[in-house]
């Protein structure tokens, strides 16, 4: 396996890894105020936005191609 195939599985990993930590919080969360929902929400969405930016700027410098 070379390193694009690499760092394609290690996407995969996170997406799995945020679908799942997602889940858990909607579930930590369903019943919870709709201020703290409103609060909370925007922050995981952009937490997902930037570790998918990092991994993918990551990638991008080590493989050539």
């Amino acid at each position: 396996m070379d390193l694009e195939e690499k760092y394609a599985v290690g996407l995969g990993v996170l997406s799995v890894i945020l679908l799942v930590g997602g889940t858990a919080l909607g579930m930590y969360l369903r019943h919870a105020p709709a201020r703290i929902v409103r609060t909370v929400f925007p922050i995981a969405a952009l937490a997902t936005l930037a570790s998918f930016a990092i991994f993918v700027f990551v990638a991008r410098l080590h493989v050539k191609g």
